[in-house]
């Protein structure tokens, strides 16, 4: 498969999260936080049930750009289900990638598509709210 043919791709599975966002909708959970990102007005809250010390399911509802939208949807898909330790190892592989430092394209699924925003400064931001809001809930979690 060419570059452009599997650029064209990362694009279209973008564009499917953004106009079909997964997991849209909100859990009546104490597990739950809002973010906003002022330099392009994203605002994002993430709403997840733990039990014992697993994602059971999680949710988001919010307003903002394509990017952030989608981030967010393939974040719900990607650690639902998992442990705590799991989800945040995928959080932080998916950070690594935005940043452009190294990581494991293995433990990402989707959410791989958004690998070349690390060269689009000012869309990181949008990129890493809903996994930045998640690593926050799991983070405070922990301390419980």
């Amino acid at each position: 498969m060419s570059f452009s043919n599997l650029k064209e791709i990362y694009k279209q599975v973008i564009l499917d999260h953004s106009k079909y966002p997964h997991n849209y909708g909100s859990l009546d959970s104490i597990y739950k936080l809002e973010m906003l990102n002022p330099s392009c007005g994203d605002k994002i809250t993430i709403s997840m049930d733990i039990e014992n010390n697993h994602i059971k399911d999680i949710k988001f509802v919010g307003t903002g750009c394509s990017i952030s939208m989608a981030s967010a949807s393939m974040l719900t898909d990607e650690i639902k289900g998992l442990s705590l330790e799991k989800a945040e190892k995928k959080i932080n592989t998916f950070l690594n990638m935005i940043m452009g430092n190294d990581y494991d394209e293995n433990l990402l699924e989707d959410s791989v598509a958004l690998e070349n925003i690390s060269t689009l400064p000012a869309r990181v931001k949008c990129a890493t709210l809903a996994w930045k809001i998640s690593e926050k809930i799991i983070n405070d979690k922990e301390i419980d």
